[in-house]
């Protein structure tokens, strides 16, 4: 997470962003975000687009991915694929493409040549929604809109927020999902560990206290942490595995102190056993955990409702987080258990992926959870783009949780319009996502629409 602690002046800013045969004068983009005052809709339009290129993105983690539940060491390398959709008159949009990049081509190609605020419903400068020209199109490009979002935003001279809707809250918390099966590393992987001075300890499970320890010392003052567990895939038995969930949990409590939010991600790891949560939620309720997500498969709603159940018998505060990617489906959303004094939902924290779905279906998904019960809390996974657009989107979702980060950092990527400062995140004032891709520092063109 590497947020700017500085900001790039507003010309700096669109300079870099220009392409083309030209660069954009700061006099001619003040020009066009004046045409664009009021009624956006009505105002005129002079920003066809003109290019469009998915690129490789390269960068590295501080630390290497462990495993979890269901992969095994990634190490430290990272990637994604960077949109940049570009105007012929030299403004730039961009976005990390989630999705398969040859199955959007054909949709993107259809972007060539159009005016992208005709693209969207508008109610003076803020988007309703997508336009019914362009319903159909803009529905299958859905993660596509944040790269849309950045340009317009650029075009008005507004952060993608202002577009989105009235901001609710002044910043939004961020959490550090880092936190793997460090455990489970072995000696080859342990060398040159940031968080790793000598030899490994004796105990497995203080090596995730380490790394633990090591997050608090950044910069960003993140205090809210994610731990993986259910290692069942990786050791003897089960009974271990569910042992060690619980010694791990207990050691990152201890290093952390009282302070520190902590959620845990079993990534299905409970599938084969479980009521077996039960037990793990009983040896740690007194480390305060403030949720559980994605402990067995979601579609075993007769557990999860027993779950539920339990939380509220041994860890009240406790919330049960799922949907990882897609979403929990509407008809999970709508499930009940009785509550302490009426029926409640058996989930409490939807969380659908930020840059798969994009602006439009999130801010939906949100809309459809708050009228359940639920908060939303969006997956990123290794995305430093999906951080930063979370940012936008929180500022303006009444039932907003927080964002996902980790220590991924891109070289082809810089947040002038970002400021991450004791856990919480903050715009700028840089229009769009204020966010910049140097081009030198991408590598290869996936492909080029034109």
């Amino acid at each position: 997470m590497n947020a700017a602690s500085h900001t790039l002046s507003r010309r700096d800013f669109l300079r870099g962003a220009a392409i083309g045969a030209g660069s954009v004068v700061a006099g001619s983009v003040g020009v066009k975000a004046r045409e664009h005052e009021g009624n956006a809709p009505d105002a005129k339009r002079q920003h066809e687009i003109g290019r469009i290129r998915v690129q490789r993105s390269r960068g590295r983690r501080k630390t290497p991915v462990a495993p979890n539940a269901y992969a095994g060491y990634r190490g430290y390398e990272v990637g994604e694929k960077l949109l940049r959709i570009q105007t012929r008159d030299g403004l730039e949009g961009i976005t990390e493409l989630y999705a398969d990049a040859e199955e959007k081509k054909p949709l993107l190609k259809q972007l060539i040549g159009m005016d992208p605020f005709e693209l969207f419903d508008w109610e003076g400068d803020r988007i309703r929604g997508a336009s019914p020209d362009h319903k159909e199109l803009v529905d299958q490009l859905y993660g596509v809109d944040i790269a849309l979002l950045d340009l317009l935003g650029k075009v008005l001279q507004k952060p993608v927020a202002d577009l989105l809707g009235e901001r609710v809250r002044d910043s939004v918390p961020a959490y550090d999902s880092s936190l793997y099966m460090e455990d489970l590393l072995t000696p080859e992987q342990r060398e040159g560990l940031v968080y790793l001075d000598g030899s490994a300890p004796e105990q497995p499970a203080e090596m995730v206290g380490r790394k633990a320890a090591w997050l608090l010392e950044q910069p960003h003052g993140i205090r809210i942490f994610k731990v993986k567990i259910g290692r069942s895939k990786w050791m003897e038995s089960f009974e271990a595995a569910l042992k060690r969930d619980i010694e791990v949990m207990r050691t990152v409590r201890e290093t952390v102190g009282d302070e520190v939010t902590l959620l845990v991600d079993g990534n299905h790891g409970y599938n084969q056993n479980p009521e077996a949560v039960e037990h793990f939620l009983s040896e740690t309720a007194d480390l305060d955990l403030y949720a559980m997500e994605e402990m067995f498969d979601h579609r075993k709603i007769a557990a999860y409702k027993d779950l539920k159940r339990a939380t509220h018998r041994i860890a009240p505060a406790t919330k049960l987080a799922d949907g990882e990617v897609g979403g929990i489906p509407e008809k999970l959303l709508a499930e009940r258990v009785d509550g302490p004094t009426s029926p409640v939902p058996v989930f409490d924290i939807n969380q659908p992926d930020m840059n798969w779905h994009g602006y439009l279906r999130l801010r939906q998904i949100a809309r459809i959870s708050r009228k359940h019960g639920l908060t939303v809390a969006p997956h990123n996974f290794g995305s430093e783009i999906g951080l930063y657009a979370q940012a936008h989107l929180g500022l303006v979702t009444p039932n907003w949780e927080f964002c996902e980060g980790d220590d991924s950092r891109f070289p082809a990527i810089e947040a002038p319009g970002i400021q991450l400062d004791g856990g919480r995140m903050t715009l700028t004032g840089e229009p769009g996502l204020g966010v910049l891709a140097r081009p030198s520092d991408l590598e290869e063109t996936l492909y080029e629409l034109k």
